[in-house]
């Protein structure tokens, strides 16, 4: 007998353990971040292979609904809360350098000419024009950078700033930056840049007679 009322119990747990789990459907609104961005943050929180009560998810253009556990919709509520925040404003100091003969060490690029030593081998470097620009992630941005494009002199900078991340103190910047002659030739590429940090995006050759040209940019959070 007391062996048959051990075992009646656990034939009783067993069964409940098998029960599909309860699932319930909320609705998030969406206020910063848009659809597909939200869709990546919460999908490993929702089962939808789960056996006998799979999760789901759907979209519009401002919220996503979910069908999961309780325990599944508060996870997902807090770490949406921690994502859909308010984009930080990004400001980029870039500078547009020439490679050059030898000569003395520009100053205004001191700290940055041990770094491009080890990338290329010119013999100098001096700083031939900068810009500053502002923005927050998702802007588009053209100026002109060392003269008016529009008269013929300078370069045509481009710049499409995509995701935004402040961890801590820090972060980083998606950019996608393009550099035009009005002569035609450029150089463009997507980085993803560390604020605080001068990060080389590339060289080229954009007029005939003229020497390379380098272009660096530093991002900083800035206030709005």
């Amino acid at each position: 007998m007391r062996a048959l009322a051990v075992l009646v119990p656990l034939a009783l747990t067993v069964g409940a353990c098998d029960r599909p789990p309860r699932l319930e459907t909320r609705t998030f609104p969406l206020q910063h971040i848009d659809p597909g961005t939200a869709e990546g943050i919460m999908r490993p929180y929702v089962f939808a292979d789960r056996e006998g009560a799979p999760g789901m998810l759907s979209l519009t253009q401002n919220t996503v609904t979910i069908r999961e556990t309780p325990d599944n919709l508060e996870k997902i509520a807090r770490v949406l809360a921690e994502f859909d925040v308010p984009s930080p404003w990004v400001r980029l100091h870039f500078q547009l350098i020439e490679a050059n003969g030898s000569g003395p060490v520009d100053p205004r690029i001191a700290d940055l000419e041990t770094e491009l030593r080890k990338l290329f081998r010119y013999e100098g470097y001096r700083l031939a024009a900068e810009a500053m620009v502002t923005g927050t992630a998702r802007s588009v941005i053209e100026q002109s950078i060392g003269g008016d494009v529009r008269q013929g002199s300078g370069y045509s900078l481009g710049v499409d700033i995509g995701e935004v991340r402040m961890i801590g103190e820090s972060g980083y910047v998606a950019l996608n930056v393009n550099l035009r002659s009005p002569y035609g030739g450029g150089l463009g590429t997507r980085v993803n840049a560390r604020t605080g940090q001068t990060l080389v995006i590339g060289n080229a050759r954009l007029r005939e007679g003229s020497g390379t040209l380098i272009l660096a940019v530093r991002p900083e959070f800035a206030e709005r």
